[in-house]
């Protein structure tokens, strides 16, 4: 994982690991706790790849987790989520509109099977 994104990793990993708990603003007395990475950054290539054509994120310049979603990233540059379905397609030559959550960690899955099977 490149350095940015793994500071991140072990920023949310302490986070969730002390339990550290908000104490200001509304959230305040509530626990913070991140989303699993395991699976990313198991297809890091993948992730970054993916995130640089689709969305023109650098390597470390972004924040996923295995819980994360195309949803989360619509509005990013104004995309709608079917001009990001469509860019997928283009980039990939890969249909992602069947996963109706748009489970970003089960796209690069879909795509490290396209590369096997290519």
């Amino acid at each position: 994982m490149t350095t940015m994104a793994s500071s991140l990793t072990v920023s949310a990993r302490r986070i969730s690991d002390s339990g550290r708990v908000l104490r200001k603003g509304p959230f305040k007395g509530k626990r913070v706790e991140f989303a699993s990475t395991t699976g990313v950054e198991t297809l890091e290539n993948i992730a970054d790849d993916f995130m640089l054509n689709i969305f023109g994120f650098e390597p470390g310049h972004y924040l996923i987790t295995d819980l994360s979603s195309l949803h989360d990233f619509v509005g990013v540059d104004d995309m709608e989520l079917v001009e990001i379905l469509a860019r997928t397609m283009e980039v990939y030559g890969l249909d992602v509109a069947d996963p109706p959550s748009g489970n970003l960690l089960e796209i690069f899955r879909r795509l490290r099977e396209q590369q096997v099977d290519n």
